[in-house]
């Protein structure tokens, strides 16, 4: 009895192991499409996949260019405006030099006074290009 029953265990999962391979290729070939409309059916899957890819992608991409245009415009608002103010100042003061230059040469200074009274040199001569205001 021992035989017969270590013998028929062994031939019973034999059967269902082919049984279930048999199912999974008739499965296997009733849902596999070939030809253009298998090509458009994959194409379509992957489109959609591809899509969530880059849905997830593009919003971490959006968050990190956000931060990044955050900084580089905070940095350069504390950067350039003193800088821009600066410069302002700085026209505001050699207008204000021209005026008084010119001032000291009707009185008759020479451009040697007038560089030896401190006055710089764009101040003292004009520049060799026309001012357009």
């Amino acid at each position: 009895t021992t035989t017969t029953t270590a013998t028929t265990t062994k031939t019973t999962p034999t059967v269902q192991i082919k049984i279930t391979k048999t199912n999974q290729m008739a499965k296997g070939k009733s849902t596999t499409t070939g030809g253009l409309k298998g090509f458009f059916l994959k194409a379509g899957s992957s489109f959609s996949q591809l899509g969530a890819f880059s849905l997830n992608n593009m919003s971490w991409l959006g968050q990190k260019a956000t931060r990044i245009f955050v900084i580089v415009a905070s940095t350069s608002m504390v950067t350039l405006m003193p800088l821009l103010f600066e410069i302002g100042r700085e026209v505001q003061a050699l207008e204000t030099e021209r005026v008084q230059v010119k001032d000291f040469r009707q009185k008759g200074y020479t451009d040697r006074q007038l560089q030896e009274m401190g006055f710089s040199d764009s101040s003292v001569h004009s520049p060799s290009v026309a001012l357009v205001k």
